[in-house]
């Protein structure tokens, strides 16, 4: 079912580039050395963070396109409470925090846990999965991604064609194999050109200015699942792949904000349809 997006007050975010080029612009280590530790703090403080099994980060062994590239953060089976937040990182991209989910009730605390989605790589670079569980430590999964280019590339010959039904949002729901497991799976996936400001059009030569969705609230039956705040890192598209715990209808509601302050709101298809 198609849905179109709805005028807001305008909020547009601006890019946290300075910290990335103040981190190449520095002497001595690389810049990827140099990043981790100033990423860590700016969003941790000086918290201790493990890097164990807790959490588990897949990436593909070779990238072939790096403007979408498909990550899955899984949280093992044997991982008991509700989840309470997980951050992406892309080191070495301009904006190197690519999101972070807030959980709520309806995250499910037994099962396998998980979340995935489709990032641009912008150079060669450590991806960081890092877990806050219930009890507010810290763990982290990391993999090198070996791509480059992912942040000026254009998914389309035509930029028109990338702003064609923008807002146009399907959500769908994934029943378990089994009936007693208590974990079911969700999907949200958006059409929107997710442009960053590094993209040229190739019809005017000209910069395309920066706009790309922000914010993904999801609720299921009413209680919320989680709240995703994002940056250009996602990829054009964004197509969300998650897991929530069985309710007693299962049904998502999903308000979606993208940095022009348009809204759109999508649910799951009326049962039978």
């Amino acid at each position: 079912m198609p849905y179109s997006f709805k005028s807001l007050a305008r909020a547009c975010g601006a890019p946290a580039l300075a910290l990335s080029m103040l981190v190449l612009a520095a002497p001595g280590a690389s810049a990827e050395e140099k990043m981790w530790p100033i990423l860590k703090e700016q969003a941790f403080g000086d918290r201790y963070i493990r890097e164990d099994d807790m959490v588990v980060l897949e990436t593909p062994q070779k990238v072939e396109d790096a403007a979408l590239v498909p990550l899955t953060v899984r949280i093992p089976p044997w991982v008991k409470g509700k989840p309470k937040s997980l951050t992406l990182f892309i080191d070495n991209n301009p904006d190197p925090k690519v999101a972070t989910l807030n959980f709520g009730p309806a995250a499910g605390s037994v099962g396998e846990r998980s979340f995935s989605t489709r990032v641009r790589i912008d150079n060669f670079s450590h991806v960081r999965a890092v877990l806050e569980t219930e009890d507010g430590s810290l763990h982290m999964a990391t993999k090198f991604l070996a791509a480059a280019g992912g942040c000026a590339a254009m998914q389309a010959k035509d930029p028109e064609a990338d702003t064609a039904d923008m807002g146009k949002t399907l959500v769908r729901t994934f029943a378990p194999a089994v009936d007693s497991n208590p974990i079911w799976s969700g999907q949200v996936m958006i059409k929107h050109p997710n442009h960053n400001g590094m993209q040229l059009d190739i019809n005017t030569a000209k910069f395309i200015p920066a706009h790309y969705v922000k914010e993904v609230t999801v609720k299921r039956d009413g209680e919320l699942v989680f709240k995703l705040d994002t940056t250009f890192s996602i990829s054009t598209n964004p197509n969300f792949r998650f897991t929530f715990a069985k309710g007693e209808e299962n049904d998502l509601d999903v308000v979606i904000v993208d940095t022009e302050g348009e809204v759109v709101e999508a649910h799951t298809p009326p049962k039978g349809s």
